[in-house]
């Protein structure tokens, strides 16, 4: 039986035929060339991310850093609704389509979905935008709705085609350029004018470059079908029971799991604590990113398996959970630690409440991403109804405990908050993925345990650290403790990559990479082959 991403691969040289159905050799090797550019995109944009935000944060000072946060969640609210479901029915719907070849009906439902978008969804945006960014200059006004609204409206087609493609390699190209422009400018703004609303308004029109680079990579044809919108009518049977619950899913999700607690924190408590908490979950998402980087490319790749090769799901699901895990554990019990030790250094006084809100978020995040693959699994069977019973069933239980608990604890009660629900709509998921795919919780638990390996050794070494004098020799030493017990747990446990897994991915790195990465790599290949 096959395993996942193990399967032999088409070569990337001599892509088949446009109107070629898609193997799934080709499908798997395509996802997993998309997690290593995507890889090699955070590896080069994550450092420029961190010293951009480390600058800003130090030149607006912590009450304007908790503004910029609040008016770029309300973008971030906005921007989920400009998609209406349409882009995710979309990627699922036009995935399975090219997987099989009948690119004419891919081309014809990404028109229809541009219609849609530039037709229906921006004119009710553009007022949603305008009322809810009421405290902002005209000028700023004016931007968020051109960069925020109707660009991405009239372009989002793009990015979407790359997925439909599974071209995710070629999409983590177009977003270093655009994060390194964006970088750039936004740290030009920051030395200029130091101004929150200023910065964020350089940010939603640099942002919009990535949908403009999108189109280079695109296939002809569906460069033309993003570019020539088209009436929404005669979409496909099911599109819309489709789309509805997995846009409003997407859209609550979206509250649940981002940094929204912020607004709560805007409303209910102090500036201060809208700052600190805005630095802790930034940081934290930095450092999870190339963890997240792993489960990016696979949303349209899960799809197009599951047309051409259901059987191989399950091995696929178990794959992915190891792979993610593992990473998980090195980024929580190596990165996690040191960050937390040099955030007093970095970012100053006014952001000394952060390390032990940080070190919180980070272990409780390295679990969540662990179980961020079950969505993709589960949007893959056309189940958007599900995914928005678990959002919404985890916003009850955000809202609730944030306004319970902010008032009294401030930026705790944002973790608290953040945490119990995006862990809810996690469990809720799961719970249902397990079932469909016949797996049991203890094989997914197994698959798991470098995560746990990753929390606890995070704690310890930041403890260990703590006592040294000096910022960066603690975080040194932090890091050190941390790879080595990291490497000898996972061997003690016989846990981590399988040979299988190490196979997969170094398969498909670029030849000169192969031999250094497979090394490195073996330092957490305990885990015994699983068998089909």
């Amino acid at each position: 039986m096959s395993r996942g991403f193990d399967g032999g691969g088409a070569d990337e040289s001599s892509p088949p035929p446009d109107d070629a159905a898609l193997g799934k050799g080709e499908l798997q090797d395509r996802a997993v060339r998309g997690v290593t550019w995507t890889v090699i995109n955070v590896a080069v944009a994550l450092p420029v991310g961190f010293l951009v935000n480390l600058v800003v944060a130090r030149v607006l000072g912590v009450v304007d850093y908790g503004r910029l946060a609040y008016l770029t969640v309300v973008m971030d609210v906005v921007s989920g609704i400009v998609m209406m479901g349409a882009t995710p029915a979309l990627v699922q719907f036009g995935s399975k389509a090219h997987a099989a070849g009948r690119r004419d009906e891919v081309a014809a439902l990404m028109s229809k979905v541009q219609g849609f978008r530039v037709l229906v969804a921006a004119p009710v945006l553009t007022v949603v935008v305008l009322l809810l960014v009421s405290d902002v200059d005209p000028w700023f006004k004016l931007i968020a709705v051109v960069f925020g609204v109707l660009l991405p409206a009239a372009l989002d087609g793009a990015p979407a085609g790359l997925a439909i493609e599974n071209k995710t390699a070629a999409g983590a190209k177009v977003v270093l350029v655009s994060s390194l422009l964006t970088q750039a400018a936004v740290l030009g703004a920051v030395l200029v004018v130091a101004r929150a609303d200023v910065v964020w308004a350089v940010r939603l029109i640099m942002l919009s470059v990535t949908v403009l680079l999108a189109l280079v990579p695109l296939a002809a044809a569906y460069r033309r079908a993003v570019l020539r919108p088209r009436l929404p009518s005669g979409l496909p049977a099911g599109f819309w029971p489709f789309a509805l619950p997995a846009g409003a899913a997407a859209l609550v999700s979206n509250l649940v799991v981002s940094r929204t607690e912020v607004v709560a924190l805007t409303w209910l408590s102090d500036a201060t604590s809208v700052g600190v908490f805005a630095l802790a979950f930034g940081l934290a998402g930095h450092l999870f990113a190339p963890a997240q980087a792993v489960v990016g490319p696979l949303v349209p790749a899960i799809s197009g398996l599951r047309e051409v090769d259901v059987a191989a799901v399950a091995a696929a699901f178990g794959r992915t959970v190891r792979a993610t895990s593992t990473v998980v554990a090195l980024l929580t019990g190596v990165g996690l630690p040191v960050v937390t030790l040099l955030v007093p250094a970095f970012y100053g006084a006014s952001f000394e409440g952060v390390p032990p809100i940080l070190l919180a978020l980070g272990v409780a995040n390295g679990f969540l991403i662990v179980g961020g693959p079950v969505a993709a699994f589960v949007m893959a069977r056309l189940s958007g109804s599900r995914v928005l019973l678990a959002s919404l069933v985890a916003l009850a239980v955000d809202v609730a405990l944030a306004v319970g608990l902010i008032p009294f604890w401030g930026a705790w009660g944002a973790v608290v908050a953040n945490v119990s629900a995006a862990a809810t709509q996690m469990l809720v998921l799961l719970v249902a993925e397990l079932r469909a795919l016949g797996l049991s919780w203890g094989v997914v638990l197994r698959d798991a345990v470098p995560a746990l390996v990753g929390a606890v050794v995070a704690v310890g070494a930041w403890l260990a650290g703590r006592p040294i004098s000096s910022v960066l020799l603690a975080a040194i030493v932090a890091g050190l403790i941390g790879l080595a017990a990291v490497v000898l747990l996972l061997g003690v446990l016989r846990s981590g990559l399988t040979d299988g897994d190490l196979r997969g991915i170094v398969r498909v790195l670029p030849g000169r990479l192969q031999t250094g990465a497979g090394a490195a790599l073996r330092w957490v290949r305990w885990r015994p082959e699983v068998q089909a």
